[in-house]
């Protein structure tokens, strides 16, 4: 749960970020379902983190090109997924990256984000489905950050860890048209 233990301390270290009460723009988009959570966090002016968690028991492959940021009136496809290597090494930028079964993550979102400091809206396409992240207001995500870190991912039922960590459905996941 390392990515989200990094992500909780990026909230608290000052970044201005607005409270956007739960709607339209923001700087904290989740999604939530029994089997994967993603959430995408602007932690500087263009500068945005996906963190996910697999509750799957099968691999998933994420492509950058299908996380897709809204920001005013435009999409702004990432075009590389930035994952750190170590303290002091440059992060490695690839493509893509395969989620694996019961396992949580988190990368730097690398794209034509400007200096963007909240969002329109957030989406991840994901084989044949789009999931549609929710915006949050800074307490929601930091509430949902906390649960989050709570999971078992060793567990054989997390409907027991939903409903002791008080988790709900966050955004929408739609079968994709071909």
């Amino acid at each position: 749960m390392m990515p989200w233990l990094l992500l909780l301390g990026l909230l608290a270290s000052g970044v201005p970020q607005e409270e956007s009460g739960g709607r339209g723009r923001s700087a904290f988009f989740a999604f939530a379902d029994r089997e994967y959570i993603f959430t995408v966090e602007m932690v500087k002016p263009g500068i945005p983190l996906l963190n996910f968690v697999s509750m799957t028991d099968g691999n998933a492959r994420l492509l950058a090109r299908n996380v897709r940021l809204e920001i005013g009136n435009r999409r702004a496809a990432c075009r590389l997924l930035a994952v750190e290597a170590g303290d002091f090494q440059q992060p490695m930028m690839v493509p893509a990256l395969t989620i694996h079964p019961r396992s949580s993550f988190g990368v730097r979102l690398e794209g034509d984000f400007g200096q963007e400091v909240e969002l329109d809206g957030a989406s991840i396409r994901i084989g044949n489905e789009d999931f549609r992240l929710a915006p949050l207001s800074r307490q929601e995500f930091e509430m949902l950050v906390l649960r989050v870190n709570r999971l078992n991912l060793g567990s054989p039922d997390f409907r027991e860890d939903w409903r002791v960590l008080g988790l709900e459905p966050l955004g929408r996941r739609l079968a994709r048209r071909k």
